[in-house]
């Protein structure tokens, strides 16, 4: 130990370059590691960091740290200059296609760490390890990024290419930084349903399926009452096995998941050639000249075709992806007009088992013993129609994968993806498939399914993720579980985190019939229940013997509640989403592999209309809730002083420095439930509570009025299932 300069650097020089080879470091002398990154204020793991760019918040600031520990130096006598430490990122650098068509990642760049010391130059040790810290940096455009440190004792400049470093991962086991920077517009917490395009105007003529197609999902658009529409797979699916010829196909019509090509559509989600005003495509600009490659005509020369010159032209199957191009075009073009964006399924796990790929590309399989593709199995289920593509590390196949997003989104002006299955995908891949397609639509929305435990979810680098409520919407009456999960979810997720939560989706049963039979025996089991229920006054349901669909639907309203309205701005929140039906409290299931029919003319007839016209209400007012998007959250547990005995209320306020809404929730189907809150946790006195959102109100059910004011605070009288949210205010500010 030495207070010399020139000697401590030696011996930082014989530690970090000499003493050990790369990776075999003894931690207990030499030692790197705690690296963290401030982002915007908050200091983040390298696990993953979180940030926002758009025109309100145009750039995200960041500061790296970074510990040192060596032995064999006397911490607290080092000084700025004994060794130098640099930090790499590729911050704002996507990447870029090269010459040869292949995405390349950015190059990244260095950036110079200091000691982090007093004010008279002595070292601010975290225990006894130095501590270095970055220059000021930004993150200005979306994608993902990542960040490491670097060290040297070497005498050369800092800039010489010759100088030695240690990387931190050669050092200890420590792992890069990464940070998802997304568009501003997702902050404000957009809604979300999933819509399987084959069902959406599909019918049965003489015993036969017929398809719906994406012309009557543009027209059914307005009516959505969401912000984002997420299409299940729209590709061309395959149906049989390569190998045996057989015919593999889930189902009567095959699963979308099945792509028998990614760059082709399905051919039954296209209204037919016959069907088609091709003047009208091509005078709206619905045709392009690089559709028409090879056809030696301009699309005004291709709209003053008839159908049959044209499919004389070309054939029907290359006139068929023509005009489904130009309906898939229509669609998001009608959808942006409305303010509401159009993402679709990504399917990067398999294929379907003829895919011509098998036999171009034999080695982007998993194979089984018999060389064959082998069938995607997952736990306990076995999708025998598809074959596992071998993804993992597998840089040919990536290359020819990440180019299936840019392109649709390219040519038909999608808005993004969902990655099916997100967290069995490696995460470089992942994060290289965001970059390449922000590079394309630096607002596109990147959702990653994530249908996992939660610490399998941590790091995956989408902007938005899945939360696992499908369980306790089914299941749970009681509001600890709730609790318990939501802040788990904020204790383990980076700050910022957005995740999508739902009731039910194309893999689950429908909800409203699931509940819908469980309320039914609750009432044949318990009469006082049968009474409540009976004698309740409904003028949108007159008749007692169909209060379990009364129920049903009012349990699907507070779901949606909960998922819109439980997060935690800042930490975890939420989106929520909505299978196409929910709005309307839909029993049959999308199905999509069998030719069943969702049923849309239920939404007109009561009382599924009161709740299609909830819905439509729910859409308009949250846009006014800014407290969803900006505040914190406040769980009102019901074990202490003031709560429901029985925890059958879910309770929670969404707060501000300025307002607050208080969301209240009777999972009890049961009984009427009796609670009493104040509100001393508030910046503001809380006197008044004004109505925003009440599910018994939409159905016309009595409710008690709101309670007035007292010194012990509200008490509040709920219904069996009704679900409130209410602005508190102050008397004195109004």
């Amino acid at each position: 130990m030495t207070r010399d300069p020139a000697l401590r650097r030696e011996v930082f020089f014989a530690q970090l370059h000499r003493t050990y080879a790369p990776h075999q470091f003894d931690n207990w002398l030499v030692w790197g590691g705690n690296l963290s990154i401030q982002l915007d204020g908050e200091r983040c793991a390298p696990t993953l960091a979180r940030a926002f760019v758009g025109p309100a918040h145009p750039q995200a600031r960041a500061k790296v740290r970074v510990e040192l520990f060596v032995a064999a130096v006397a911490a607290a006598q080092v000084r700025e200059g004994d060794a130098d430490v640099r930090l790499w990122t590729d911050a704002d650098q996507r990447g870029q296609v090269d010459a040869e068509g292949r995405f390349q990642p950015g190059p990244g760049q260095h950036l110079p760490m200091h000691l982090v010391c007093d004010d008279q130059g002595a070292p601010i040790l975290s225990a006894q390890n130095l501590v270095f810290e970055s220059a000021e940096f930004s993150f200005s455009v979306t994608g993902v990024f990542s960040y490491t440190a670097q060290f040297s004792a070497d005498p050369l400049p800092l800039d010489d290419p010759e100088k030695e470093w240690v990387g931190l991962s050669q050092l200890a086991h420590n792992q890069d930084g990464v940070v998802v920077v997304s568009p501003q517009w997702l902050r404000s917490g957009p809604s979300l349903t999933e819509v399987c395009v084959r069902k959406v105007g599909a019918r049965l003529e003489g015993g036969h399926f017929r398809s719906g197609r994406f012309a009557q999902l543009t027209d059914l658009l307005e009516d959505l009452p969401v912000d984002v529409v997420y299409l299940l797979p729209f590709f061309k699916p395959g149906f049989c096995d390569l190998h045996t010829g057989q015919d593999v196909r889930k189902g009567a019509l095959g699963s979308p998941y099945a792509v028998a090509d990614f760059y082709q559509l399905d051919p039954e989600l296209v209204t037919p050639p016959e069907e088609v005003d091709l003047g009208r495509l091509a005078e709206e600009g619905l045709v392009r000249e690089s559709d028409l490659e090879g056809w030696g005509i301009s699309p005004a020369e291709l709209g003053r075709m008839t159908a049959a010159l044209a499919l004389a032209l070309r054939g029907r199957e290359a006139l068929v992806q023509l005009i489904g191009k130009a309906e898939l075009r229509q669609l998001t073009r009608r959808a942006h007009q409305l303010g509401k964006r159009v993402i679709f399924d990504l399917v990067l796990m398999q294929t379907s088992r003829d895919n011509p790929l098998i036999r171009r590309h034999p080695e982007w399989y998993v194979r089984d013993q018999e060389g064959r593709p082998a069938i995607h199995r997952i736990a306990w289920l076995v999708y025998s129609d598809v074959a596992l593509l071998d993804l993992v590390f597998n840089q040919a196949l990536q290359e020819y994968l990440l180019e299936v997003a840019p392109y649709w989104i390219g040519q038909c002006g999608l808005d993004g993806v969902r990655i099916d299955a997100s967290q069995t995908v490696d995460r470089p891949f992942l994060k290289r498939i965001k970059n390449r397609i922000n590079t394309v639509q630096p607002e596109a929305l990147v959702l990653g399914e994530t249908l996992c435990a939660l610490d399998q979810a941590v790091d995956v680098p989408a902007d938005a993720i899945y939360a696992l409520l499908v369980d306790f919407h089914r299941d749970v009456e009681h509001a600890r579980p709730f609790v318990q999960f939501l802040e788990e979810m904020h204790a383990r997720f980076a700050a910022r985190t957005l995740a999508l939560a739902y009731f039910e989706n194309h893999d689950s049963p429908r909800a409203t019939q699931v509940w819908r039979e469980k309320y039914t025996r609750r009432l044949q089991e318990d009469p006082d229940v049968a009474r409540y229920w009976r004698e309740l006054p409904c003028p949108v349901q007159p008749e007692p013997a169909q209060r379990p669909l009364l129920m049903a639907l009012l349990k699907n309203l507070q779901a949606t509640l909960i998922d819109l309205s439980a997060g935690l701005a800042g930490r975890s929140n939420l989106l929520y989403g909505l299978e196409w039906g929910s709005t309307w409290g839909a029993e049959d299931r999308t199905d999509f592999e069998n030719p069943t029919l969702v049923q849309p003319h239920q939404a007109s007839r009561e009382p599924r209309a009161s709740l299609a016209r909830a819905y439509q209400l729910l859409h308009q007012r949250r846009a006014t809730w800014g407290e969803l998007s900006v505040g914190e959250v406040y769980y009102l547990r019901n074990e202490f002083a003031g709560g429901d005995p029985e925890d059958r209320v879910l309770a929670y306020t969404r707060h501000t420095g300025q307002g607050a809404l208080l969301v209240l929730h009777n999972l009890d189907s049961s009984r009427p439930c009796s609670t009493t809150y104040a509100f001393e946790y508030l910046s503001f006195a809380t006197r008044e509570t004004q109505p925003l959102f009440d599910t018994y109100a939409v159905f016309q059910l009595p409710t008690p009025p709101l309670p007035a004011w007292e010194p012990q605070g509200f008490t509040f009288e709920l219904q069996p299932l009704q679900s409130l949210v209410l602005r508190l205010g102050s008397a004195e500010g109004r």
